[in-house]
This record gives C-alpha cells, sequence and structure tokens, in this order.
C-alpha cells in the first residue's frame, strides 16, 4: 500500500477558496474588536460623564426659587444658565474647545456672588469634548419655570460626525407652583 505525499487538486482549490473567506471574516471581527468597541466605549463614557451633569443640574433647578435672565453682570442665554437656589445663584457656563466655536468642551459650574465668582468646594467641571449641550429656558409672564436640555455625544464614523445617546430633558424649577 502506498501512502501518497502531498495534495491533490482538488483539496489544494478548496484550500485556496476558503482562506479568503475565513480572512475577510476574520478581519471584520477583528476591525469590530480593535476598533468599533473603543469607540462605542468612549461614546458611553461620555455619555455618563453627561448624565452625571444633568443629575447635578436637575438637582440645582428641583430647589431653585428663580430662573433669573441676569446677575452681577452676567447674562443668560446659549452659554450661560443662572439659577437662583435659596442660599446662592448657581451659574452653568459652556466652556469651548479651541478647536470648535460652539460651546462644546467643558460645562462649569460655580457659585456667584455680587461682587465675585465663587471658586470654592462647590466649583465643578465636567470634562465633554465630543458632546453637544444646549439649554433653554422656558418662561411664563416674563419668568423662567422650567429649562429643557439637549444633549448628544458625536462619534466621527467615515469622516462623518453622528449623533449618539440623543436625549431631550425637561426640569421644573421648585418655583413653579407659585405660577
Amino acid at each position: 500500500m502506498n501512502m501518497r505525499k502531498g495534495f491533490n487538486l482538488v483539496e489544494m482549490l478548496v484550500v485556496i477558496v476558503m482562506v479568503p473567506v475565513a480572512a475577510v471574516t476574520l478581519d471584520r471581527f477583528f476591525n469590530t474588536v480593535l476598533k468599533d468597541f473603543p469607540r462605542t466605549s468612549a461614546v458611553m463614557q461620555e455619555n455618563k460623564i453627561v448624565l452625571n451633569l444633568l443629575r447635578q443640574m436637575q438637582k440645582d433647578i428641583d430647589g431653585a426659587k428663580d430662573l433669573p435672565e441676569s446677575f452681577a453682570g452676567h447674562t443668560a442665554g446659549d452659554e450661560l444658565l443662572l439659577i437662583e437656589r435659596p442660599d446662592s445663584i448657581i451659574c452653568y457656563q459652556l466652556k469651548a474647545c479651541p478647536e470648535r466655536s460652539r460651546g462644546d468642551g467643558q460645562v462649569l459650574r460655580r457659585r456667584l456672588t455680587a461682587t465675585q465668582d465663587d471658586s470654592g468646594e462647590d466649583a465643578r467641571v465636567w470634562s465633554v469634548p465630543n458632546a453637544e449641550i444646549k439649554w433653554h429656558v422656558w418662561q411664563k409672564n416674563g419668568k423662567g419655570y422650567a429649562v429643557e436640555v439637549q444633549t448628544h455625544v458625536k462619534q466621527k464614523l467615515r469622516a462623518k460626525w453622528q449623533k449618539k445617546m440623543a436625549n431631550s430633558h425637561l426640569y421644573f424649577a421648585g418655583l413653579f407652583e407659585k405660577l
């Protein structure tokens, strides 16, 4: 009985066809593992920071006496939110990243006094370079009663920015019952 040494033509053709199919499948798998998982993880981490910011905003707005339009030279608007609490004025401010034109990058929360900004223990900074945060104060009879906050995290895929984790939140100030 002769033992054959080598492969016949059919076996070689099967290997030649199967290797590229396996390579394409493995390429997609490794592309997902090496690129998509870290990107998704980064989006989820940034969204977690945004949610922490929103929890703090909700606490501040829930206990608000007023949502003033200005205080001590600070004027509320797209980049600045003022919240009057029983003991102080809280200021949220969007700070722009140098390479961007809008206020995305950092959100600062600090207490204001009539004479200066308080840089004490209540000052907080949330770093969110890929998040877009917008707020709008709802008014009735010229007085703010609620704050709508819209957020999303931006992710760049194939040279295009996409919105991820888009949300809209509406927080009513504690003064709502008085209106």
